[in-house]
């Protein structure tokens, strides 16, 4: 058994689990204070997976309306740091999103073109309104500038600096998601 442990590939800490909570509760409490007016329907919360399956969590746990929520995939990644081309949506939302609001909950937006995909997706379906809701976002990197459907609005977290980010759901080759902060990945492990 080595003593390796998955901290000790982390150069830095960016977020610790008490500032992840805290902002997850101000998104959290925005999102239902804009969705509480009697005449709107409660929202449908779809996370995209894998990334967004922590931060989902910790988000519909602190919201107060009766949400559903499901779960949607998209590949974009074919290998190792960088993202290539459009996405291909490979997993479907199970729920009916006709008719409804949806808040789209994100890992992370870069590129822009996953939620861009997604997006028109979400519209094709039906839905009425589509939110995104994005713990971290890299604005330095956005390609794609996305519309909003209906009267939807952009939820984000932190603003990320261009470099490689893993834990709290987010990967490296499918390892770190598990770490409770969000720490940099020391450019050996991937290099």
């Amino acid at each position: 058994m080595g003593t390796h442990s998955i901290d000790d590939d982390i150069l830095t800490i960016l977020w610790t689990p008490e500032q992840l909570f805290q902002k997850v509760c101000e998104l959290a409490s925005q999102i239902t204070y804009d969705f509480s007016s009697p005449n709107s329907s409660p929202p449908v919360v779809v996370g995209v997976a894998t990334g967004a399956f922590l931060f989902l969590a910790d988000l519909v746990r602190n919201i107060r309306l009766p949400v559903t929520v499901d779960f949607v995939r998209a590949e974009s990644y074919s290998s190792g740091t960088t993202a290539t081309g459009a996405p291909k949506i490979s997993c479907e939302v199970k729920l009916d999103v006709a008719g409804k609001h949806v808040i789209l909950v994100e890992d992370i937006v870069d590129t822009g073109n996953t939620v861009s995909c997604l997006i028109s997706y979400l519209k094709g379906k039906g839905a009425t309104s589509v939110s995104v809701c994005t713990l971290l976002d890299k604005p330095a990197r956005r390609k794609v500038h996305f519309e909003l459907l209906g009267d939807g609005k952009f939820y984000s977290g932190f603003e990320c600096p261009d470099s490689f980010v893993v834990g709290y759901g987010l990967d490296f080759n499918e390892r770190y998601r598990n770490l409770p902060y969000i720490g940099v990945l020391k450019p050996e492990m991937y290099e």
